[in-house]
């Protein structure tokens, strides 16, 4: 072989890219790292359908909580609306409202009557597939 032949076959071979620190530097805003088993839960609900079924729209309060951060007062509201409270008061008190009533139904002292027929999960479903992966990595 020439030289220009081995010279063209070194300068094909693609060079892993440097990394920079810039790269391996962790962002601190003082947000909480988020709970990997609150975003199986998240998966787990969304997959199941729990919001469709839930007038809260998930079961655990961590992520109720996350909610009703992003709410505006009229989705508050409409919310307070869809559960069957009041919503007087300021957006603080709504929201304190909405915290009691949802602790209130998971203590099951309210109870949502709910039509719905069973469902089973097929394995040949990528969605229910998922659905089982995390139920068996869960209990």
């Amino acid at each position: 072989m020439s030289k220009t032949n081995k010279k063209n076959k070194l300068e094909n071979v693609e060079k892993p890219l440097p990394v920079s620190r810039l790269d391996q530097l962790s962002l601190a805003d003082g947000k909480a790292q988020i709970d990997p088993d609150i975003e199986r839960v998240k998966n787990l609900e969304e997959i199941l359908g729990i919001r469709k079924l839930n007038p809260f729209g998930t079961t655990k309060f961590e992520i109720f909580q996350e909610m009703l951060k992003d709410m505006t007062m009229v989705d508050m509201q409409n919310m307070c609306e869809k559960i069957g409270i009041f919503a007087s008061g300021s957006r603080q008190q709504i929201k304190e409202k909405l915290f009691r009533e949802f602790r209130t139904s998971q203590k099951g002292s309210i109870s949502l009557v709910i039509e719905n027929t069973s469902f089973k999960l097929d394995p040949a479903n990528p969605a229910h597939k998922e659905a089982i992966r995390l139920l068996k990595d869960r209990f």
